[in-house]
């Protein structure tokens, strides 16, 4: 992050830094109400195999696009 955002190092920590805790702030609210809904410790976890599965394609675009700017 740091290395793309040279010039705005502070404003590239402070993204970094808000993305990690909007997911600290999501999964347990998630989590919560599926469990208050009745749907039970499993949905937790199929909760969290959501979000990961989630993050895959925004992981291969990065991939994707750093190996773009780098050629």
């Amino acid at each position: 992050m740091f290395a793309i955002a040279s010039e705005a190092p502070t404003l590239a920590g402070a993204t970094t830094v808000s993305a990690f805790q909007t997911g600290i702030s999501l999964v347990p609210v998630l989590a919560g109400a599926a469990l208050s809904a009745g749907a039970g410790l499993t949905a937790v976890a199929w909760i969290g195999a959501g979000l990961a599965a989630a993050v895959v394609p925004t992981v291969l675009l990065d991939r994707a696009l750093s190996r773009r700017a780098q050629s």
